[in-house]
């Protein structure tokens, strides 16, 4: 440039300045152009992992029996309906469903143009298949219970036809829980081969994500799951390439992962070890209503526990908004009753046992209860030589410890003795569940939308399924339950279910205490996830086909 030689020393500073802003001008109304003229666009890409704080047992969701079990098959599997990320029951594999007048017959039209990851078609037959399997008890299917009574019928390659003995007005959910198996991967395999065939580690489903591969541990634990988008998934492609569960021995172990940045997403039963995340500034945190009650369940046929007074008082006895403010920090609601506060039954009519210590001492003195040199009641009972002292045991698991010293320490003030016993979830169900070889237990019992009470208090859930955890057998409470079943109107069915939440409340067969909220932590980096309330934790990637990680700009 000529011009330069001609310019003083502070022309040319000043040249330059104006240089640059000239530059700087049309680099910002190029990139302003550019911005308004384009779009930003989820694209394929990325990976996201996430931490799971059990192992799973094997990924077939008709033998599904822990969290994780039915967090994999929700991705990898396809169900008639499905719980979507508002807690409500919404088609999956269905077109469409309908219902007859008298409630005892479902009709049911499937996708169409639906794949199996294997490439072949999804048919009714498969619907057909599947529900077999479940129904019969070689199989061994934790589902039997809800498929028993059906008939089921294709009537033509897109249409199932189940027919029901007598109508049953939550029947809808068991259609979302019943993921379909490919009928011509299995139909090969005898049920005593069911459980141990390979397909349970290698599965082939119609879900969001297809099975790539998985690792163990030196002792033949699953450690993690490698998933890959489903590119003919019939609800659309997913953005998120790869999917990665890890499974970690205890909730504490899997937040350490997340603070230790292997993992971009944890999801915690309760907000109990919320404190103990870091990077929370960086991450989207979902607090979400759950349908799950926390209670302490008492062995209505123990020699103590089995007085309904003792039951009472021992009721009263505890503080469940301490319990709730110290260990959740409020994260969820006090539970009134058996069924979860936010379940149709639940009314502000239902009165429960409020904290009050001296009513505890006042039930238990007036049925001669007096307190030895240890502070502790005790009696003789019947004709009993000796005095026995109001003790009992309880058992629970190590993610609800702090809970259970609370609630033994609350009784020890009032002058009933408890003894904590603390173990692992497996054990717990394989040596305590289904034996019922338990004073009282510590637990969590988790509902779905329709709210059906039958199996966890019903007399005969005590042995099939065996989720009356209190064995408790209330003739009225019975024939309730039985008659809350028949009815579909949702208004009338509530009346019902209030009505046996004040019956039971009158027994006092358990210390119904909370219902937690989940609390599920992602990463910013993962986008456009819209959660409200979970119906079941596996609901959580009900729309995971619509987040991402990628983006791009393209021309709008």
């Amino acid at each position: 440039m000529r011009i330069w030689k001609y310019l003083n020393f502070r022309e040319k500073i000043w040249f330059g300045i104006f240089s640059i802003i000239i530059l700087f001008s049309i680099s910002f109304l190029i990139g302003s152009f550019y911005r308004s003229q384009t779009k930003i666009t989820p694209v394929s890409g990325g990976v996201y992992v996430e931490a799971l704080a059990e192992s799973p047992h094997n990924f077939n969701p008709v033998l599904s029996i822990n969290d994780a079990d039915r967090d994999i098959s929700r991705l990898i599997f396809s169900s008639l309906l499905k719980y979507n990320e508002r807690g409500e029951l919404v088609p999956d594999l269905a077109s469409s469903y309908s219902v007859s007048k008298d409630g005892k017959t479902y009709t049911i039209r499937l996708k169409e143009g639906v794949r199996w990851h294997d490439g072949e078609p999804l048919t009714s037959e498969d619907v057909v298949f599947t529900v077999n399997v479940a129904q019969n008890s070689e199989y061994a299917s934790p589902l039997k219970t809800n498929w028993q009574g059906v008939t089921v019928e294709a009537s033509d390659k897109n249409t199932i036809i189940l027919t029901l003995k007598t109508p049953y007005g939550a029947f809808a959910q068991n259609l979302a829980f019943l993921g379909i198996l490919p009928k011509h991967i299995w139909k090969t395999v005898i049920p005593q081969n069911f459980p141990l065939a390979e397909f349970n580690l290698k599965p082939i489903g119609t879900g969001a994500y297809k099975f790539s591969k998985l690792q163990k541990d030196s002792l033949g634990r699953i450690t993690s799951v490698n998933l890959s988008a489903n590119e003919n998934y019939f609800a659309g492609v997913p953005k998120i390439k790869n999917v990665i569960l890890k499974f970690y021995l205890s909730e504490e172990a899997a937040v350490s992962a997340f603070n230790r940045k292997e993992v971009d997403g944890i999801l915690l039963q309760t907000a109990q070890n919320k404190n103990q995340v870091r990077g929370l500034d960086n991450s989207q945190l979902f607090s979400l209503p759950s349908l799950r009650i926390y209670g302490l369940f008492l062995n209505t046929d123990h020699k103590l526990l089995g007085a309904e007074y003792i039951r009472k008082a021992i009721n009263h006895a505890i503080n469940r908004e301490e319990i709730l403010n110290k260990i959740f920090s409020n994260e969820g609601k006090i539970a009134t009753g058996p069924i979860p506060p936010t379940l149709p039954g639940s009314s502000p009519n239902l009165i429960g046992y409020s904290f009050d210590s001296q009513k505890t001492i006042e039930i238990l003195e007036k049925n001669k209860w007096v307190k030895n040199e240890l502070g502790i009641y005790e009696k003789k009972i019947g004709n009993d030589k000796e005095t026995t002292q109001l003790k009992f045991s309880i058992i629970t698991t190590k993610s609800i410890q702090l809970a259970a010293t609370m609630i033994r320490d609350y009784l020890s003030n009032v002058g009933i003795e408890s003894e904590l016993k603390i173990m692992s979830l497996g054990e717990l169900q394989q040596n305590y569940l289904k034996t019922k070889n338990y004073d009282a237990i510590l637990i969590g019992e988790s509902y779905t939308g329709a709210a059906d009470p039958y199996v966890f208090w019903h007399g005969a859930a005590i042995k099939d399924p065996g989720l009356n955890l209190s064995l408790y057998n209330n003739t009225k409470v019975n024939k309730i339950l039985e008659d809350a079943r028949l009815i579909s109107d949702p208004i009338k069915r509530a009346s019902k279910l209030e009505e046996f939440q004040k019956l039971v409340l009158g027994n006092a067969p358990a210390v119904f205490l909370y219902s937690p909220n989940y609390i599920y932590i992602v990463k910013n980096s993962v986008k456009n996830i819209n959660l409200t309330q979970l119906s079941v934790s596996s609901a959580r990637y009900s729309k995971i086909n619509d987040w991402y990680i990628e983006t791009e700009r393209v021309l709008r």
